[in-house]
């Protein structure tokens, strides 16, 4: 297999910042391994260069976001990144040290960087000993021909030291997860007055974006797709652009792995499965998206201390510990691993204390200069603990604030009655709908859903539905949309649950206890607001395996199963005329990425990785959407679509 693409990413990156030059790089030996005892060792093990040479990094804002899930602070200084800045910030000359830039190739970022009527353009204002310049993709030649002139007219063209293309415009979240950012794409490309411009300019963004993927892994792609909507225009686009890439002899991206195996690239549109987006979930990831609307896994919530009311912000990094473990795992699980993680924690810092003698870790820190003993123990198991207990008391505040949310708005009701949507009583629906304890965005997805997955609604049901709706505040527009989707392809939304075992009782009964043992520790760590009551009123549900539409057609398309003939084929090294489907029969893929066209989310995420992970054969599925959009901003797309009808 080849690197997963959050490691090739991070590679470049690393080659980038050191000048393009990745023979320099090598292992730090500084590495900080941050893992809990018992689970395997998360080391964060940046790369540097021996000697390091000092510089500055300038980004623009996409630039930034694709390094930030990267690297930190500390990981760029190991760089030699001494200072970095806003390409459009108040910056100041810097003579004697290069420049490293990171940013799109826009009119304005190289007006911004070397147009010389410009008062505040860096190579006119010579800030910076030299110039590394990266684009986040390719730059088009009109674009370099500006750059080049202005760069004369300026007399920097001696200060100019590279100019590079970088393909990383993609955003890594995980090893296995990226995302496009690209805002409202379904809203633009369902739009009947969205204007062709802007359309060919979202499906151009996207080809890009998946042009730069695969020539970050190195890898030519099969492509797959399902027919006659947006996912087909992409994948014809980006069939061409890797073609055209590959007849060019000069700079070929993908030569280092011109004869190693090649990964399936699944093309889905979200049109095909709209009930994924808005379903009410209930395992850890998918519900800190929907309910504190995570983004690009920042975190921005209000929490209760002391009676007063703060906001925090949280970064889920890729080396949290208690994240790679739990985020696909289900609510009631995470909630009693909260509790283990704490009793680890407060046994490791008592075997801690207990060795140096003393009776705390604040003793430790304090006291460390008394004995060698102590002064070891305060250089490697500190930092280690200190990250531990951060990563923990962050995740009880999570799930503190999800506990609230559940009660609430009664999340873990509206799961239950979706895990047996089809069998919903008309009654039971409209009962639900006139819940005034229930949201009306709340009651809207569970409609939605419900309309999506049963056969057939009489029209006099639905006007009752409607009438229900609009008497409780409920908004109709977005169902308006969504009949229209209906008419245009019935879309399957009920899923095929998976044979397993039954769930043990002895599971929920532990379940039942989390609460009393969780209470004493929310008090020990100052986490307050009343968890066990909380917990107390959640059900004890665990959700029964269901393989959602996209892992189905995953599952069918990498296995070569015959029922995968709906989805069109191209194979960009195949000559045109000449790429058949037929070919790829009882052909076996174990690697695969899977992106979604007009948006994605953690619930289909973490559904395709439970297929990787119960696949006989190691698998690998790296997912990516054009955004990862929450329930509430897909709804808002719906409702605005709705309007317009």
């Amino acid at each position: 297999m080849f690197k997963n693409l959050r490691q090739a990413q991070l590679d470049a990156v690393l080659s980038m910042l050191n000048f393009n030059n990745p023979s320099d790089i090598i292992n730090s030996q500084n590495s900080v391994s941050v893992s809990a005892p018992g689970t395997p060792g998360n080391s964060v093990k940046p790369l540097t260069i021996a000697d390091p040479q000092w510089k500055v990094l300038v980004y623009d804002h996409v630039g930034q976001l694709i390094i930030s899930p990267l690297l930190k602070v500390n990981d760029l200084r190991e760089q030699g990144v001494t200072v970095h800045m806003p390409l459009f910030g108040d910056r100041h000359a810097i003579t004697d040290v290069p420049a490293v830039y990171f940013v799109q190739p826009t009119h304005e970022n190289i007006n911004r960087l070397a147009e010389v009527d410009m008062q505040f353009s860096d190579l006119s204002r010579h800030l910076y000993e030299s110039y590394y310049i990266n684009f986040t993709t390719s730059v088009s030649r009109d674009l370099l021909e500006e750059l080049a002139s202005s760069t004369v007219q300026a007399n920097a063209q001696s200060e100019i030291s590279q100019v590079f293309d970088q393909y990383l415009n993609f955003i890594s979240l995980e090893p296995n997860l990226f995302t496009l950012n690209l805002d409202s794409t379904y809203q633009t490309l369902n739009d009947p007055n969205s204007p062709d411009a802007l359309i060919e300019s979202v499906l151009e963004k996207i080809t890009t974006g998946l042009f730069s993927v695969v020539a970050t892994l190195g890898v030519v792609p099969i492509i797959r797709c399902s027919k006659g909507n947006a996912a087909e225009m992409v994948a014809s686009a980006l069939d061409g652009k890797l073609r055209e890439h590959l007849m060019n002899g000069r700079n070929n991206l993908f030569a280092d792995n011109a004869s190693g195996p090649r990964p399936l690239l699944v093309l889905l549109d979200r049109n095909s499965d709209l009930t994924t987006m808005l379903s009410h979930t209930w395992t850890y990831s998918s519900l800190v998206h929907d309910v504190m609307e995570m983004k690009l896994g920042r975190i921005n919530t209000v929490v209760e201390e002391s009676g007063h009311k703060i906001k925090k912000n949280f970064d889920i990094e890729t080396f949290d510990f208690f994240w790679q473990k739990n985020a696909g795992n289900p609510f009631p699980q995470v909630a009693e691993d909260v509790d283990s993680e704490i009793n680890r924690y407060k046994a490791d810092v008592e075997e801690v204390t207990k060795s140096c003698g003393v009776d705390s870790l604040e003793e430790v820190e304090s006291d460390f200069s008394s004995n060698a003993k102590t002064l070891k123990v305060a250089i490697t198991a500190l930092p280690q603990l200190t990250e531990r207990k951060r990563t923990i008391d962050m995740h009880m505040t999570i799930a503190t604030v999800l506990l609230k949310a559940i009660q609430e708005r009664q999340l873990d009701v509206l799961f239950s009655l979706e895990e047996s949507i089809t069998r919903m009583t008309k009654a039971t629906l409209l009962e639900t709908i006139k819940d005034p304890k229930k949201t009306a965005e709340d009651k809207l997805r569970l409609f939605i859903i419900y309309y999506l997955s049963v056969e057939d609604i009489s029209k006099e049901d639905m006007l009752e539905y409607e009438d229900a709706c609009v008497k409780n505040s409920v908004e109709w527009s977005a169902v308006k949309y969504v009949k229209q989707v209906r008419s245009f392809s019935k879309m399957a939304a009920s899923t095929n649950v998976a044979p397993q075992g039954a769930i043990s009782d002895g599971f929920l009964g532990r379940f039942g206890t989390i609460g009393s043992k969780i209470t004493g520790r929310i008090m020990e760590t100052g986490v307050t607001g009343g968890f066990h009551d909380l917990i107390a009123g959640v059900k004890n549900l665990l959700p029964t395996r269901k393989d959602l539409p996209a892992t189905r057609a995953v599952e069918a398309l990498m296995d070569g199963s015959p029922t995968d003939e709906e989805f069109l084929y191209f194979d960009p090294k195949a000559q045109r005329g000449s790429a058949n489907a037929q070919k790829l029969k009882g052909t076996v893929f174990h690697d695969a990425i899977v992106f979604a066209v007009g948006g994605g989310n953690y619930f289909e995420y973490n559904n395709l990785q439970e297929l990787a992970q119960r696949s006989s054969q190691k698998k690998r599925i790296t997912y990516g959407s054009t955004n990862l959009v929450s329930p509430k901003s897909f709804l808002s797309e719906l409702e605005n679509l709705g309007k317009k009808q």
